[in-house]
């Protein structure tokens, strides 16, 4: 066995989750990444409304792999050679046995004109400049200020709703504030897959919040004022897009099989078609006539396989490999402070025991012991100190 077996592509919840595993199992990693740091990506939203601060969702890898197993680079990927087994970086080759690909996804820009208006939502620079996109021009007390979310998934119904609890602390400090708040949305239901009771809850929600819902609406185009919809045109002052993703493998494209929309085809044990020493997870992913739901705990079960399966090859090229079969054990969503709705398994929670389990689940999927309490001791001083609406 090579002195580094496994070499990692992505530092995001699947490269971080099929390194820890690795580790437990004593397997070397080599950890490859554009940066040094593991973010935090469903509390961005958080970030963004002065919920908690930067630090609170960025770890250093080293701040949680402390094994003497594990290796971390920093570089972008800029090739593979399959036949050596060799990772292309800059001028460095780095051998491998097993090569995993967890090189997540990024905001979907090619078919709406006009996207360098608007913000997304999928770094931490993305988070401080809608901070600072939002506060700039809402703590304006001469002018009406329009935000408008495009897309109602996960991510733009939890932004959407913080946004409107910033607002509503903004009001508090400034009486004569006018702002209005809108969401754009492709269909006229929310949380598809979560059943009606949820559906309507969530739609309750939104009501109670006056925030404006655009329902079986596609936006086309954007202006630095304005969204270009299928329906009709909005003014809009900050415009965050939220709707679609595509995966990050334009580097893999000719070495490996990708689909039409650039995912990495992966058979049941998440191996690639072309290359069975190459495996591939998470965002990045197609599975012949089943979907792959694009959540962290999907990335966090597909990494105890990814795991399990190399660490079977590295004892036995023959092993009986285990088997990937996607499903959502839960799904939970906050709306705003205090308040949530959710399933887990088969039972329907909502309000503030919702919000209570949300916060604890992300809390457990905190990587390492310094950083969960860093992450519980942001939430409490929050609770007495209110939301940091400060711009960065």
């Amino acid at each position: 066995m090579s002195q580094h077996p496994v070499v990692i592509v992505g530092g995001g919840f699947a490269g971080v989750y099929t390194a820890q595993a690795l580790l437990k199992r004593k397997i070397p990693v080599t950890l490859i990444s554009e940066t040094n740091h593991f973010t935090f990506t469903p509390l961005l939203h958080e970030v963004a409304t002065g919920s908690l601060i930067t630090h609170d969702v960025i770890f250093e890898f080293e701040s949680f792999f402390h094994s003497k197993l594990f290796r971390f680079i920093r570089g972008r990927v800029e090739g593979i050679d399959r036949e050596a087994r060799e990772v292309m970086l800059g001028e460095e080759k780095i051998p491998y046995r097993f090569l995993v690909i967890a090189t997540g996804s990024t905001t979907n820009l090619y078919s709406i004109k006009g996207t360098e208006h608007a913000y997304t939502l999928k770094s931490i620079e993305d988070a401080v400049k809608l901070k600072r996109a939002i506060l700039s021009r809402a703590q304006d007390a001469d002018r009406h200020v329009a935000i408008t979310v495009v897309g109602g998934g996960p991510t733009g119904l939890e932004l959407i709703f913080d946004i409107d609890q910033m607002l509503d602390d903004l009001k508090r400090k400034n009486r004569t504030a006018d702002y209005d708040l809108r969401l754009i949305h492709a269909t006229d239901v929310f949380c598809k897959g979560g059943g009606e009771r949820i559906q309507r809850y969530i739609a309750r929600a939104l009501r109670r919040a006056k925030i404006e819902v655009v329902c079986n609406a596609h936006a086309q185009a954007m202006t630095p004022d304005s969204v270009e919809t299928t329906v009709g045109s909005f003014h809009s002052d900050v415009t965050v897009l939220c709707a679609g993703v595509r995966p990050n493998t334009d580097v893999f494209s000719g070495v490996l099989e990708l689909d039409a929309q650039g995912h990495i085809p992966v058979s049941t044990t998440l191996q690639t078609i072309k290359d069975s020493h190459i495996f591939a997870l998470g965002d990045v992913i197609s599975l012949a006539n089943q979907p792959v739901s694009k959540l962290a705990q999907t990335a966090v079960r597909e990494a105890v396989i990814v795991a399990r399966n190399i660490a079977r090859l590295s004892h036995n090229a023959h092993a009986t490999l285990a088997v990937y079969q996607p499903r959502v054990i839960g799904m939970l969503f906050s709306l705003g402070y205090g308040n949530g709705v959710g399933t887990i398994g088969r039972s329907i929670v909502k309000g503030v025991m919702a919000w209570y389990i949300w916060r604890t689940v992300y809390l457990f999927k905190t990587p390492g012991l310094s950083n969960k309490l860093r992450v519980a001791f942001s939430w409490t001083l929050g609770l007495f100190k209110g939301r940091d609406l400060s711009e960065l």
